[in-house]
């Protein structure tokens, strides 16, 4: 029928989901997209806020702890936006191939 699926692997919670990427619902499956995509970065937030208090935390007293927690905010800050860089250039493969797909489906 023109339905395509697509495993999703959500590395951050460690659970498969199957996303049911049919081409007869086009506005249904670009919804279920993008919230896959926001319900990964929210995930991996929560992590980023989580590694970032613990670096934060193991920053010494005293007169080193101000330099320290900048660095590690820096940081922490770097890779997030690496992280969500990574995971919107995922997702728009993933509309992209499903769009080319239900083009080649339709023709």
């Amino acid at each position: 029928m023109g339905a395509c699926l697509v495993w999703l692997v959500l590395g951050v919670a460690g659970a498969p989901v199957q996303l049911d990427l049919d081409c007869a619902a086009p506005e249904r499956v670009r919804a279920l997209i993008e919230y896959a995509r926001l319900s990964e970065i929210e995930q991996v937030e929560d992590i980023h806020r989580e590694a970032l208090s613990r670096a934060l935390a193991n920053c010494p007293a005293g007169q080193g702890r101000l330099a320290c927690r900048a660095k590690q905010q820096r940081q922490a800050d770097i890779d997030w936006e690496l992280k969500v860089a990574e995971i919107k250039t995922r997702y728009q493969k993933m509309h992209q191939e499903f769009e080319e797909k239900c083009r080649a489906f339709t023709a």
